[in-house]
């Protein structure tokens, strides 16, 4: 069975990612944010120290986690069973070399061979996908900032893999037009769910109340809901998945509801997942993916309530 999950974070390797930004820069439309101007000031003043902060925390979850492990019991004991078991995997089952995405000499773009855009679509989607960076960066950056300061019991996570690589905008473009030519470029980039994503991390007793309190507050800074779905009744993948648009461009924002082990659970396996969805994967190795992928589920607790928290499906 293949879940409904996110795409997984692009690899920092990979042609067309960006580093994490310095900093977001006072945003042109700053009027959709429902802040005074003094509030909004403050938010740009402190955004920069917080960034950084976030991706230092980030950096240093590895050793931060040691210090959490006698708190999270079963699952921190198999951590290190289990991160093992997909090393012998890998050992087992090679990856195969991704092709490199290419920016021809008439202004075209390949990646593969069945992910191609014509010089006018390439040149359309560059400057798309830059509109989009740039929106995350200046606009959404600062508005999720906000809810986070909302709540000291939890935190965003993974801020370093907010905005999705050009290149892998570009070979969501291309699939889309290869299933539907019809469309624009602008229209199978709308069809992306995670052109900016984040990740809202919270301690398990206070899960399901603040995944409830941060979806309103996501509403009230003017976002309309696409989609939530709560997956943690779900075998291979533990977590609330939630898509948003706004409504002023049409930007497509994902932001996942965690706890610290179920987002270790998805970082784990999330290779996993992508070499379930690809063609070439044997279907013994499928099999071996998809009894990874529960093992490693099994092992996490559903935070109380969470089961109340109900799907709003896609209209």
């Amino acid at each position: 069975m293949t879940v409904d999950r996110p795409d997984p974070a692009d690899d920092p390797d990979e042609p067309g990612h960006r580093p994490p930004p310095d900093g977001p820069r006072p945003p042109d439309d700053a009027a959709w944010l429902p802040l005074d101007p003094a509030s909004l000031d403050a938010v740009h003043r402190v955004s920069r120290a917080r960034i950084e902060q976030a991706y230092a925390a980030h950096r240093d979850s590895a050793r931060d986690s040691a210090a959490d492990d006698a708190d999270r019991g079963p699952w921190a004991e198999a951590l290190p069973s289990l991160r093992a078991a997909w090393e012998e995997h890998e050992n087992r089952y090679p990856e195969r070399e991704r092709a490199a995405p290419v920016t021809h000499m008439d202004g075209s773009w390949s990646s593969g061979e069945i992910r191609r855009l014509t010089p006018a679509q390439n040149a359309e989607a560059t400057k798309a996908c830059a509109d989009i960076q740039d929106e995350g960066e200046r606009v959404m950056l600062p508005a999720l900032l906000q809810i986070e300061a909302a709540d000291p019991n939890r935190r965003l996570a993974g801020l370093e893999h907010m905005l999705k690589g050009e290149d892998r905008l570009k070979e969501k473009i291309a699939d889309a037009l290869r299933a539907r030519p019809e469309l624009t470029v602008t229209q199978a980039l709308s069809i992306v769910p995670d052109p900016v994503r984040f990740t809202y991390k919270y301690e398990p007793d206070r899960y399901a109340d603040g995944v409830l309190a941060d979806v309103q507050r996501l509403k009230s800074i003017g976002l309309e809901e696409v989609k939530l779905k709560n997956l943690w009744p779900d075998e291979q993948y533990k977590g609330i998945n939630s898509q948003w648009r706004r409504p002023e461009t049409g930007l497509r924002i994902e932001v996942q509801f965690h706890t610290s082990a179920s987002l270790e659970a998805k970082e784990l396996t999330h290779k996993a997942y992508e070499r379930i969805r690809s063609p070439d994967t044997s279907p013994t190795e499928r099999d071996e993916l998809g009894a990874f992928q529960r093992r490693v589920n099994a092992l996490l607790d559903t935070p109380p309530g969470t089961t109340e928290i109900p799907d709003f499906p896609e209209k």
